[in-house]
């Protein structure tokens, strides 16, 4: 059965973040907390909002590995941008790869391929498709346009799972039709 990463994005979900994150906390197997560009201060106290909701979620935190340490996340998200060593061991580290030579580049414990699918930015996105990453030996999460009328074509492609923003609005139908890929 392939795992369902909701991501919960500071910037987009406005002051409902926390609401839809503990919505989603039973449908999810892990939640992302995206928070970028923010003052240290308050990524540290809305991370700690997070923890204290959700106390037996497996949270991820964007970047900021101390703060994700301190507050007993699961790992951390790190991209090209904010990779770098020595981070925290207690952490399981996630690396954000925009095509199939990242994941065979770099070292982490699984990694976010984005995009898979067409999604709406506000700069031109060339989507990947549904491309075989089984080949690859490590656990790859498909992220970017995924929804329950496209997350079939992943099936048999190796993914360990979804990952979206999105998925909050269809989460619960979204988990029924993983389980059964």
């Amino acid at each position: 059965m392939m795992e369902i990463v909701q991501i919960i994005d500071y910037d987009s979900m406005g002051a409902d973040w926390l609401s839809i994150a503990v919505g989603c906390s039973p449908f999810a197997d892990m939640l992302w907390f995206r928070i970028k560009n923010q003052p240290s201060e308050l990524i540290y106290s809305e991370a700690k909002k997070l923890r204290e909701a959700l106390p037996q979620a497996k949270l991820v935190l964007s970047a900021r590995e101390d703060i994700a340490a301190l507050l007993g996340y699961y790992g951390v998200q790190i991209g090209s941008a904010t990779i770098k060593e020595g981070i925290d061991e207690s952490l399981a580290v996630g690396y954000s790869a925009h095509c199939i030579s990242e994941i065979e580049n770099n070292k982490a414990a699984y990694y976010m391929l984005s995009p898979i699918f067409h999604t709406v930015k506000e700069y031109e996105v060339k989507p990947l498709g549904a491309v075989d990453v089984s080949g690859l030996g490590k656990d790859v999460y498909a992220l970017g346009g995924i929804s329950p009328s496209n997350v079939s074509q992943l099936k048999g492609k190796g993914y360990k799972g979804v990952a979206g923003i999105s998925f909050y609005r269809e989460i619960q139908m979204l988990k029924e039709m993983v389980s059964r890929l």
